[in-house]
C-alpha cells in the first residue's frame, strides 16, 4: 500500500510509480528473475562472460568472480543502469535462455509499479512526469471528499500485495463526481447530470467525461455488483487516475468562485 507520507505529499508520488528510481524490493525481484532464469541455466557461463565483457566492459581475467561482482554492481548502480542491463539481456542472442524474458520482466515491473515496460524488446516509459504531476496536483485539492477519493484510488492502484484496479477506477471517477457536485452546489446530482450544469465547461470535455462515466457504469464496469468481476488492468486504472486528477484540478477555480 502507499504510505502515509506518499498519501499526504511528504514523499514524492514518483516513488509510488517508481519513475527514475528502483527501490530495493524491485531490484531484488529482478535479480532473482535473472538468477533463476539465466545465471543458473544452461550456458550461463557464456552469458555472464558476454555481459561482463561486452556490456560492462570489465576485465575478462576476473570472470571466475563475475557473477558475485555483477550482483554487487546490480544493487549499487544507478536505476537506469539496471534497465540498460535488462535491455541488453532481452536483446541478446548469445544464449537461447534469453528468449521469452520480456513477459516475466514486465510482470515484475507491473507488480512493483515501475513506470517502464518492455515493448518490442526495448524498455520504454509508460508513466511520464506530466502524468505524475497531474496526480500530485489533484491530491492537494482543498475539498476533503475529492482529495480522499483520489488518495484511495492511488492507494488501491499502487498496493503491491493486493492491487484493486476495479475500485481504484471507481474512486477516481467518484472524485470527479464530488468536484462536480461541489461546483454545481447540488450534493445529490449524478456525474452525468452535474457535467451538464458546470458553467464554462467545454462541450468536448463534458462529452469525454460523460463517456468515461458510461464506461464505469456499463455491464462490465466497476459500479456493478462485486459478483460480476470485470477484467480491469493497471493501465486502465492508471489512465483513470491521471485523467480524473487532471480534471479535478481543471475545475478547481470553478469550485472556489463565489
Amino acid at each position: 500500500m502507499t504510505t502515509f507520507s506518499q498519501r499526504y505529499g511528504y514523499t514524492p508520488i514518483e516513488k509510488a510509480f517508481q519513475r527514475e528510481s528502483l527501490d530495493n524490493e524491485l531490484r531484488m525481484a529482478l535479480w532473482n528473475l535473472l538468477d533463476s532464469r539465466l545465471w543458473n541455466g544452461q550456458g550461463y557461463v557464456t552469458l555472464i562472460a558476454h555481459v561482463w565483457v561486452e556490456h560492462l566492459n570489465r576485465d575478462r581475467g576476473l570472470l571466475d568472480h563475475a557473477r558475485n561482482m555483477m550482483k554487487d554492481h546490480f544493487f549499487k548502480c544507478p536505476w537506469f543502469a539496471v534497465y540498460d542491463l535488462l535491455e541488453f539481456l532481452i536483446q541478446s542472442k548469445v544464449v537461447n535462455s534469453t528468449q521469452g524474458m520480456s513477459g516475466p520482466v514486465n510482470d515484475i515491473l507491473a507488480k512493483f509499479n515501475a513506470a517502464y515496460r518492455v515493448v518490442d524488446n526495448q524498455i520504454v516509459e509508460i508513466t511520464d512526469q506530466n502524468e505524475i504531476r497531474a496526480v500530485e496536483e489533484g491530491l492537494i485539492h482543498p475539498d476533503t471528499p475529492v482529495r480522499t477519493h483520489l488518495q484511495t484510488a492511488l492507494s488501491m492502484l499502487s498496493d503491491r500485495t493486493k492491487p484493486d484496479y476495479r475500485n481504484s477506477i471507481k474512486e477516481s471517477i467518484s472524485a470527479v463526481e464530488a468536484v462536480c457536485r461541489l461546483v454545481t452546489g447540488d450534493e445529490k446530482t449524478t456525474l452525468g447530470e452535474a457535467l451538464k450544469k458546470v458553467n464554462d465547461l467545454h462541450p468536448a470535455l463534458s462529452k469525454a467525461f460523460s463517456a468515461l462515466y458510461g464506461f464505469t457504469s456499463d455491464a462490465g464496469g466497476v459500479r456493478h455488483s462485486l459478483l460480476d468481476e470485470p477484467t480491469t488492468t493497471y493501465e486502465e486504472a492508471k489512465f483513470m487516475l491521471v485523467s480524473c486528477s487532471a480534471f479535478v484540478s481543471y475545475l478547481r477555480p470553478s469550485a472556489t468562485k463565489p
